[in-house]
């Protein structure tokens, strides 16, 4: 997996860098990130679940390369009670630079990258996609939502009553929304199945 996902990088960095020992650092510094011992569900597994989906969908992206270094930047920061989304936002700033990636593809980047603060409905097309795609495990088979609570709760070193609070919060409030997917494409292919995880994970909280 990880070396196809490196030819993927280097294909798409080496467009504005042609140190390749700096494109090959960048990425070993990402993978060793992901591959962090308390990476339960925001892993290397995560990033290739969304590559594979922006394949998918890669028709209705507009800025490809920003939403490929979005998907891998996203969860860079992740840690408890800290502003995750707005660190990992400066740090893909900081390393795509260091890339001489063009300033409007980093800034699109960015954008992603925060919007995943709060996964609400955002004007560009891109951006709703994108935050689409990193809830898009809500929609999954109910086995596979299963193995992603359990791999939830073990990335949080909480007492049961403090994340059941905090995750039965996040959860409601989802499903307080009209919409939990924003683009329609999501809307209208997963929402169904999002909202019956949820409801179930609820359940098994009560």
């Amino acid at each position: 997996m990880t070396q196809e996902m490196f030819k993927q990088w280097q294909r798409i960095a080496k467009q504005w860098c042609a140190d390749d020992q700096l494109v090959a650092d960048v990425f070993q510094l990402l993978v060793i990130t992901y591959s962090d011992v308390s990476r339960h569900y925001h892993g290397l597994g995560h990033i290739q679940q969304m590559l594979e989906l922006a394949e998918q969908y890669q028709e209705q992206i507009n800025d490809r390369n920003g939403f490929f270094f979005a998907i891998w930047f996203h969860d860079f920061i992740q840690q408890r009670g800290g502003n995750n989304e707005e660190l990992s936002a400066a740090l893909a700033r900081e390393y795509l630079q260091q890339l001489n990636v063009s300033e409007p593809v980093i800034l699109h980047c960015e954008r992603m990258i925060l919007a995943t603060m709060n996964h609400a409905d955002h004007p560009d097309s891109d951006t709703r996609l994108f935050v689409d795609i990193d809830l898009s495990i809500l929609a999954a088979e109910r086995a596979v939502y299963k193995s992603y609570a359990y791999q939830c709760r073990k990335e949080y070193f909480l007492p049961d009553f403090v994340y059941r609070f905090g995750r039965r919060r996040f959860l409601k409030e989802l499903l307080s929304r009209q919409f939990i997917f924003s683009s329609e494409v999501f809307r209208n292919q997963f929402e169904a199945m999002a909202r019956g995880n949820i409801q179930w994970e609820l359940e098994e909280w009560a």
